[in-house]
């Protein structure tokens, strides 16, 4: 009876000890949980050997939308797959890992970024030039002279140096050294199994000096901290690499551009990996040294001008692990900010149609054999509604289609509103009857009579009709396009009056706008002396007043120097950035002010007269496409351009227009290249453009989205 009792007390108390034991332990596991400051720190445990690394974590940019909150870019996460040489090993087992690594990129079709290594593809080797993609021999792989004149060493040569440092080994290569020579010591440096193929030497190569580029904590002008390897991969690849255990090839999610339009490619840009060139430049004043040499930036376009608003403030990860190299501990001692968001002054539905009525013309009209470019300018304040240049191409594959669109002969990277230059043809005469009225050589009541034929002051120059014109003021020589009478005007103001009042009205000057832009020039003394064998003889001023000779602007000039007309003479800048918002929408971090660049002295009786000769071209020339407009009530003011290409029979077609003609919204100026038609044929462009800006459903939807983020 006695045992027994003792049984169920020592039972008893046993169950007491394991139920206390329970309870601390439960206890300590909810105290550390909801209480972290009570929580074994493993780096200051000495029962625990971690160690901790601390990696950048990339902010995401901001968005960029339309005028009406319209969103054309955003970001989305995507996987990427990176390389640490340091911890694969020696190597020989670095070549291993790589070989495994691609191994299965070749299982899952997936290829990876080997666009640095300076040597060709194939053998025999060459070096070549990585901004153009041609051989460079001999390849100046030891200096490099940059933008800013100085000479440095170039990231191969500093390389080459580091690795013979280091390692206490020879260099990988020396001065007279061949790039099948440096193959070759690569591939012994790395020992290279000898059985390879051609083709798997230099893949691997290729991949190893990348991966080098970026090991250890040496020059940083050339070692970046992230290599990767391969981007945009799926689940199924991410797997595969997981199951493999390689040692330094890691998966992770970062955040990249996502184009949520098909429209304005040449407008928005592209972001890519920062240069080593690029990081010194921006990281030249230490206070602000806030870019990292593996940092994503603005390198085209909207991305590349507003860099500073776009860029977000990167943070800090920490990660710890215990001596078996699992991770026991994330945090974030700096957290990831993300760049402002961008409302751009586009309207990214007249953009589309923009660049529709390019698409949908253009061709037709020169059979190919150029391209075409159209600027819609808000009457205003010059902000601009739309800017497109054909042939384009997509944004969003700009990366993928590369080297396809740089070959072709069309030239669709290159945007025709900012970077092409044209004679203005006759669009210019508004800025000759404005000089002709402003410097007194004439006025409103100056007839000339125009027989076909200019043949004053030994000169000999035609009408483009042999019938003539008659006797025209200065709006009849408007609606006519009468060279006779412009030639005369020219004439009796001499280059330098008439290059005044073009400069006033930012003919060849430059617009404001905060992308890069080409200037142009303006016929003259000037100017012919600045090209070989050229001469300026006084009458050349009678072919510069209708907009020949070398008077060459670009198509925003023209539309900007027709705002500037209708607002009587005020010249504004032409901007893209309407405003620039904290990401939460909360605060106003830039908002665009109109700046005044110049005055023309405009009269209010000749801006009224020249605007009647406008107003009469539709009519003058039998133009058809703007019959809808007209049925509705919206009148238009335009001028024809018609430049001639040498004896080509060919002309770049110029339309410059405004709407409607007694109080202007929209400014419109096209060109056409290469058409073998006069200007008036390129008008139905201008006739698309503004038929959809006067719509029923445009207005809705410019009404509908004011002031809204849509997604």
């Amino acid at each position: 009876m006695n045992d027994k009792i003792s049984l169920y007390i020592r039972t008893a108390v046993v169950g007491l000890l394991l139920t206390m034991l329970a309870g601390v332990f439960l206890w300590l596991c909810y105290d550390n949980m909801i209480n972290p400051a009570h929580a074994i720190d493993p780096e200051e445990s000495d029962a625990i050997n971690t160690f901790s690394t601390s990696k950048i974590v990339q902010a995401a940019r901001g968005d960029i939308t339309d005028r009406y909150g319209r969103v054309l870019v955003t970001n989305k996460a995507t996987y990427v797959v990176t390389l640490d040489v340091s911890a694969m090993g020696q190597p020989e087992e670095q070549v291993q890992v790589i070989q495994r690594l691609m191994k299965i990129c070749k299982k899952h079709h997936v290829e990876w970024v080997d666009e640095e290594f300076p040597v060709s593809k194939s053998s025999p080797y060459h070096y070549i030039d990585l901004k153009t993609g041609k051989t460079k021999e001999p390849f100046e792989m030891y200096k490099v002279v940059g933008d800013d004149g100085k000479t440095t060493d170039t990231r191969l040569y500093r390389l080459c140096r580091k690795i013979g440092e280091e390692k206490d080994q020879s260099p990988w290569a020396g001065i007279t050294t061949t790039a099948d020579q440096l193959v070759s010591n690569m591939s012994r440096y790395f020992s290279l199994p000898s059985d390879i193929s051609e083709t798997e030497r230099r893949e691997l190569l290729g991949v190893l000096y990348s991966a080098y580029l970026r090991d250890g904590q040496g020059d940083e002008r050339i070692l970046w901290t992230d290599y990767y390897f391969t981007e945009d991969v799926d689940i199924g690849f991410i797997t595969d690499i997981k199951e493999a255990q390689l040692p330094g090839v890691d998966t992770e999610s970062i955040s990249v551009r996502d184009y949520k339009t098909d429209s304005a490619a040449h407008l928005l840009g592209q972001v890519g990996a920062i240069s080593a060139e690029k990081w010194e430049e921006l990281n030249k004043d230490p206070e602000s040294n806030t870019y990292h040499m593996n940092d994503i930036i603005g390198l085209s376009g909207v991305e590349a001008a507003f860099e500073q608003y776009l860029r977000g403030v990167d943070g800090t990860q920490r990660t710890t692990y215990d001596d078996q190299g699992n991770v026991v501990g994330v945090s974030y001692p700096d957290q990831p900010q993300v760049g402002n968001n961008l409302a751009l002054t586009l309207d990214i539905d007249l953009q589309a149609a923009a660049e529709k009525a390019l698409a949908d013309y253009t061709d037709s009209l020169n059979s190919g054999a150029g391209g075409s470019a159209a600027v819609v300018l808000k009457a205003d304040d010059s902000s601009i509604l739309a800017m497109a240049s054909y042939p384009t191409f997509s944004a969003a594959d700009y990366n993928k289609d590369y080297k396809k669109l740089s070959k072709s002969k069309r030239l669709p990277l290159l945007n025709r509103a900012l970077n092409g230059i044209y004679a203005p043809g006759s669009t210019y005469k508004i800025c000759t009857g404005t000089a002709a009225m402003d410097y007194g050589v004439a006025d409103l009541s100056t007839e000339i009579q125009c027989t076909g034929i200019y043949t004053a002051h030994g000169l000999k120059q035609r009408c483009w009709t042999a019938a003539g014109h008659g006797w025209d003021n200065l709006s009849e020589a408007i609606r006519d396009s009468c060279n006779v009478y412009f030639y005369t005007m020219g004439w009796d103001l001499g280059i330098d009056r008439l290059n005044k009042i073009a400069t006033d009205y930012g003919l060849g000057e430059p617009t404001g706008i905060e992308l890069s832009e080409s200037v142009g020039h303006q016929a003259g003394p000037e100017y012919a002396a600045s090209i070989p064998g050229g001469v300026w003889y006084p009458g050349n001023v009678t072919s510069a007043a209708i907009g020949q000779s070398d008077n060459q602007f670009t198509v925003l000039q023209l539309a900007n120097y027709i705002a500037t007309f209708c607002r009587g003479g005020e010249r504004l800048d032409a901007h893209l950035l309407k405003n620039a918002k904290s990401s939460d929408n909360t605060e106003i971090v830039y908002q665009h002010k109109s700046k005044k660049l110049s005055t023309v002295k405009l009269s209010s009786a000749t801006q009224e007269a020249i605007t009647t000769g406008m107003g009469q071209v539709i009519e003058a020339d039998k133009i058809t496409f703007f019959k809808d407009l007209e049925k509705s009530g919206v009148k238009v003011g335009c001028k024809t351009g018609t430049a001639q290409l040498g004896r080509t029979g060919l002309y770049n077609d110029v339309f410059v227009a405004f709407a409607p003609i007694d109080d202007p919204e929209i400014i419109v100026a096209t060109v056409v290249e290469k058409s073998p038609y006069a200007g008036a044929e390129s008008s139905n462009i201008t006739a698309d453009i503004m038929s959809y800006y006067f719509s029923e459903s445009a207005s809705l939807a410019r009404v509908k989205t004011e002031n809204q983020l849509l997604r």
